[in-house]
């Protein structure tokens, strides 16, 4: 990648890391080991842009012109809008925490996140965005690709450790997707984070296509709780909600533009 890019992609992470609280430059400067010249070179051009602001005391934010371009590469709004009231009776049925995903870009993009205890939606910083291989969510949706595109992912993908249980090796992940792919689920325990279980199944349209991964996620002292079967029971309900409400909709829009 192009040098100034990168870091100009890094400064806008960092802030939007931080909202909406904001920063000043020579912090960015120290976060990101490059010079207060160089920070105030890229933030001068990404504001001439509208793409950072400042505060009455010179601090950066986000600027403006983000939430245009965010606006505009929103693509699941149908799908994430339609979801929710059936993803927070889930949460409420099960009492464990849910999250809806897609893969966009080789990553494990969060359309939703409703954590056990939350009132509100969260839409948190995408930690888990290089776990295609460890979450339950991702494994599912790289397992219910065909095959060779499966492999080709695998291969592509960086396979971080991030526990001592992830499984790294591309012939094991490829195996574990196998069964995946037959099952229609997928579990894994301290893959992801210690100590945390999850559980998803796929939201699929009325023709078929998959569209997400719904899961449930928590801690390891809940897991006993329920069965396996029990949750896959509600997994399953709301996934097939979901792509009731969402294939509709769809299908609403193309008749629209149809006419």
């Amino acid at each position: 990648m192009i040098q100034s890019l990168d870091r100009a992609i890094k400064i806008l992470d960092i802030l939007a890391e931080c909202s909406p609280a904001t920063m000043a430059p020579s912090v960015l400067a120290q976060r990101l080991g490059l010079s207060p010249q160089t920070v105030g070179n890229i933030l001068r051009a990404l504001y001439a842009q509208g793409l950072v602001s400042q505060d009455s005391s010179r601090r950066y934010r986000l600027g403006s012109h983000c939430f245009y371009l965010g606006q505009a590469a929103d693509h699941w709004q149908t799908l994430r809008e339609k979801s929710r009231p059936i993803l927070k009776e889930l949460r409420d049925t099960t009492g464990s925490s849910v999250f809806l995903g897609v893969i966009e870009n080789d990553k494990l993009l969060c359309l939703s996140l409703l954590q056990r205890g939350d009132d509100f939606f969260r839409f948190p910083p995408q930690h888990w965005t290089d776990q295609l291989h460890s979450t339950a969510s991702g494994r599912l949706l790289v397992a219910l690709m065909d095959a060779e595109s499966r492999r080709r992912l695998l291969k592509r993908i960086q396979r971080r450790q991030v526990t001592s249980q992830t499984v790294t090796d591309a012939t094991r992940l490829e195996e574990l997707c196998e069964g995946i792919a037959e099952a229609h689920y997928a579990e894994v325990r301290d893959e992801s984070v210690e100590g945390t279980w999850s559980l998803a199944v796929p939201v699929t349209s009325l023709d078929g296509k998959v569209l997400a991964a719904l899961a449930l996620y928590d801690n390891q002292p809940e897991y006993g709780k329920k069965t396996i079967s029990q949750r896959l029971e509600h997994l399953f309900a709301a996934a097939a909600r979901i792509g009731v409400v969402a294939s509709l909709r769809e299908t609403h829009f193309r008749t629209s533009d149809d006419l």
